[in-house]
C-alpha cells in the first residue's frame, strides 16, 4: 500500500480513497486510528504517506495518530485534515507534511499525494 486513509466518516473516506485510486495508486482504508496503526504494523512495509482526519470519533485522534507514526515510522508523509482549522493549529511542528481544512477539493489533495510520493521515491 502506498496512501492509508484514516477517517471515521464511511463517505470521506471512500471519497479521498478512490480519488487517489484512480490515479493509480495503491490505497487502504481504516476507521480508527488503532485500526491504521494494526493495519501498518501487519504490513511489511508502512505507507508512503498516510492521511488522516483529526477527529476521529472514540479513541485516539489524527494528532494522537500523527505523533506516534512519525515516533514509529520516522520516513512516512502525515497529511492532516480537519473541518475545523483550529486543530490543525494544534499540531505539534515537524509531524506533518501537509494540512488541508475541510471542504477540500479531491483531485487537489490527489495531487499533492502524488509530489509527496515522488519526494520519498
Amino acid at each position: 500500500m502506498e496512501v492509508l486513509v484514516v477517517d471515521d466518516e464511511p463517505l470521506v473516506r471512500e471519497l479521498i480513497a478512490e480519488e487517489l485510486a484512480e490515479t493509480g495508486l495503491s490505497v487502504a482504508e481504516a476507521s480508527s486510528a488503532e485500526v491504521a496503526l494494526a493495519r501498518i504494523h501487519d504490513d511489511a512495509a508502512p505507507p508512503t504517506v498516510i492521511i488522516t482526519d483529526v477527529n476521529l470519533g472514540t479513541g485516539m485522534d489524527g494528532i494522537a495518530l500523527a505523533g506516534e507514526v512519525r515516533r514509529r515510522w520516522p520516513r512516512v508523509c502525515l497529511v492532516v485534515v480537519s473541518g475545523d482549522t483550529s486543530n490543525l493549529e494544534r499540531l505539534p511542528p515537524g509531524t506533518y507534511e501537509r494540512t488541508y481544512a475541510k471542504p477540500f477539493d479531491p483531485r487537489r489533495l490527489a495531487a499533492e499525494v502524488q509530489i509527496l510520493l515522488s519526494r520519498a521515491a
